[in-house]
C-alpha cells in the first residue's frame, strides 16, 4: 500500500474511532491495519496505546480453532472426527451420549452441533464439567441449524487439553504463540502489564441468569472495575480464567500476526476455513463471514473486540475496544463502528 494511502487511512481511522468514543460506544480503543507481511498503520484513543492489552473475549475462539485446524493439518484429527471418540466422558453418560454422540469437529467449528448458545456453568461450580454439561442439556433444548454457542468451544478447549496432554494455557503458548511468534497473547495476564479495563462487573450475565430462574451468589460487585480478570462469567467463575471460548488477553499486534497466518497460508484447509461452510450460513471453520467482512471473514468479542481480514484484498484490521466500560450506555451497537471501520479498510486496499 502506498504511503500516502496509509497516512490517509490512519487519519480516517483515528477520526472515526474518536467520533465513536465521544458518542459513548467505548472509552478506549486500539486499532491495527495489516497485510500479509506487515502492520500498515495504527490508531488509539483514550488510555489505550499500540501495545496495550485487552480482554479479547470470543476472539479466544479463533486461537482455539487455529490450534484444532493445525492438528487436522497434521493428520491427528479430521473435520469428521466425532468428539466422543476423544472425550470419552460423553459415552459414559447415557444422557450426553443420546444428544452428543454424533457431534463432529466440523459441527463444533461451524456452530451446527445443536448445542444451546449458553448456560451458566458457574451456577454448578465445584461439579465436574461433564456433569454440569448434562445438567445444561437437561435444562436447555437442542436447537436446529446454525446457533452460535460458547459450549462448542468449551468442548474444543477440552479436546485440545486431552490430545496435547497439557493445560490449555500451555497449549496456547507452546503450540501457537511461541512457534508462530505471535507475541502478546496469554491467559491470566500479569498485573504489571498495560491492561485496559473491560467492564464493570457482570450485570448482563446476572440478568441472563435471572431470566432462567438461576441464582448465583458469586458475582463480582456491579461497580467492580474488571482489569486483567476476564469478563466472561463461565471462564472466570467456573474455568478459573482459562477456556476454549474466552479468557485470552492480547495486544493488537498478536491478533494481526494470527490473522496473517491465514492470509499467507497455502494449505487448503486454512483457506477453506475462511469461506462460508455448507449448511452453516455466515460461518467458516471458526470464523464468521458476511456483509460486515467485505470479501473476507473475521470474528467479534463480547467486550467490544473484532478482527477482519481478506485474502482477496490482502488486508486486515484488528479493533480492540471496551464497549462495556462506559457508565452511560449509548443507543448504538459497536457493530456499527466495526462495519464502518472494516469497509474503510477494504476501500483503502482497493485503492492500492
Amino acid at each position: 500500500m502506498k504511503q500516502e494511502i496509509r497516512d490517509g487511512l490512519r487519519a480516517a481511522i483515528q477520526d472515526l474511532t474518536e467520533r465513536y468514543q465521544q458518542a459513548g460506544y467505548f472509552s478506549d480503543a486500539s486499532v491495527r491495519v495489516f497485510d500479509d507481511q506487515e502492520s500498515l498503520c495504527t490508531a488509539c484513543v483514550g488510555q489505550a496505546k499500540e501495545d496495550s492489552w485487552f480482554d479479547v473475549a470470543s476472539l479466544t475462539k479463533i486461537a482455539t480453532a487455529t490450534q484444532v485446524l493445525h492438528l487436522i493439518q497434521r493428520g491427528q484429527l479430521s473435520l469428521e472426527t466425532r468428539l466422543m471418540d476423544h472425550l470419552t466422558e460423553i459415552a459414559e453418560r447415557p444422557a450426553l451420549w443420546e444428544k452428543m454422540s454424533a457431534i463432529t469437529l466440523r459441527q463444533l467449528l461451524t456452530h451446527t452441533s445443536r448445542l444451546p448458545a449458553w448456560f451458566p456453568f458457574y451456577s454448578e461450580r465445584g461439579k465436574d464439567f461433564f456433569d454440569v454439561l448434562e445438567i445444561a442439556l437437561d435444562r436447555e433444548d437442542l436447537v436446529e441449524g446454525m446457533v452460535y454457542s460458547d459450549l462448542n468451544f468449551m468442548l474444543l478447549g477440552k479436546l485440545l487439553e486431552r490430545l496435547r496432554g497439557k493445560p490449555l494455557a500451555r497449549c496456547l503458548q507452546e503450540d501457537l504463540v511461541e512457534p508462530y511468534h505471535l507475541g502478546g497473547m496469554t491467559y491470566l495476564p500479569e498485573v504489571s502489564l498495560d491492561l485496559i479495563p473491560s467492564s464493570y462487573g457482570n450485570p448482563i450475565e446476572w440478568g441472563m441468569c435471572a431470566e432462567r430462574g438461576i441464582t448465583f451468589d458469586g458475582f463480582r460487585p456491579e461497580e467492580a472495575i474488571l482489569r486483567g480478570e476476564v469478563n466472561d462469567g463461565n471462564c472466570w467463575y467456573y474455568f478459573g480464567g482459562v477456556s476454549g471460548h474466552a479468557g485470552i488477553f492480547a495486544q493488537t499486534e498478536a491478533y494481526a500476526r494470527l490473522c496473517q497466518l491465514y492470509l499467507r497460508s497455502t494449505d487448503p484447509l486454512m483457506i477453506d476455513a475462511q469461506r462460508e461452510q455448507p449448511g452453516a450460513p455466515g460461518r467458516g471453520l471458526g470464523l464468521q463471514t458476511g456483509l460486515s467482512y467485505p470479501h473476507g471473514c473475521g470474528h467479534t468479542g463480547f467486550t467490544g473486540t473484532g478482527i477482519y481480514f481478506s485474502r482477496e484484498l490482502n488486508i486486515g484490521v484488528v479493533s480492540f475496544t471496551n464497549r462495556l466500560f462506559v457508565r452511560q450506555k449509548c443507543e448504538g451497537q459497536t457493530w456499527e463502528y466495526r462495519r464502518a471501520l472494516q469497509e474503510m479498510v477494504a476501500a483503502a486496499a482497493r485503492m492500492g
